[in-house]
């Protein structure tokens, strides 16, 4: 019996270095890659939402609204987003005219439901070059109390004050979220169904 305790201590001390080595290296991966909490920039932040009519094209911006997002960063560099959460209120959206602003928070029920929300499920990140990324996002959408999954495509870029802007647009119809296009002049003019959201984020940690 004494002849195997040596090669028992030996096995045991194996293990221990093996499983000491895996802490460390796990370790290290952890202390790599961190995840930030990041705000949108208010002042570098907007979102436009433009459609047309059978007479002109038409406009309406928001620029107040509240975004926040968790990356994570490996070695310093974007790879991954974990969390993206976003709302703003229906009447911070206005285009230069007032009928237009009027009609289309009457179309979106804006005293019923007043923000529009976006809610992350899960985001791919894809690098490009020189500090450019590929977002695609997946989420819900919420527009006039209507849900909607959704597939959100970003273009990234890591700034170098360690900002991170996101832009890009997504194109949709006002009836999938039980909108009905507003008329104006006893339906002389007549906004047609289909709209292109386009959103410009800057977050900072």
């Amino acid at each position: 019996m004494k002849t195997l305790q040596y090669p028992l201590i030996v096995s045991l001390s194996i293990k221990r270095s093996f499983f000491v080595t895996i802490l460390l290296v796990f370790t290290l991966c952890k202390l790599s890659a961190q995840t930030t909490s990041y705000q949108s920039i208010p002042a570098n932040s907007s979102i436009k939402v433009s459609g047309s009519s059978n007479i002109h094209d038409w406009t309406m911006k928001g620029e107040t609204l509240t975004a926040g997002s968790a990356f994570l960063l490996k070695d310093g560099k974007l790879n991954d987003m974990t969390a993206l959460n976003f709302s703003m209120k229906v009447t911070n959206l206005k285009s230069d005219e007032n009928l237009l602003n009027s009609r289309a928070y009457k179309a979106l029920n804006a005293e019923k439901f007043t923000t529009v929300n976006f809610k992350l499920s899960s985001a791919t990140v894809t690098p490009l070059a020189n500090g450019h990324y590929t977002i695609k996002a997946l989420g819900k959408l919420q527009i006039s109390g209507i849900t909607k999954d959704v597939v959100l495509y970003a273009d990234a870029v890591q700034n170098s004050d360690k900002t991170i802007s996101c832009t890009g647009s997504e194109k949709l119809k006002m009836s999938e979220y039980g909108i009905k296009p507003p008329s104006f002049m006893l339906g002389a003019l007549k906004v047609t169904d289909d709209v292109t959201i386009n959103y410009n984020l800057k977050f900072k940690n």
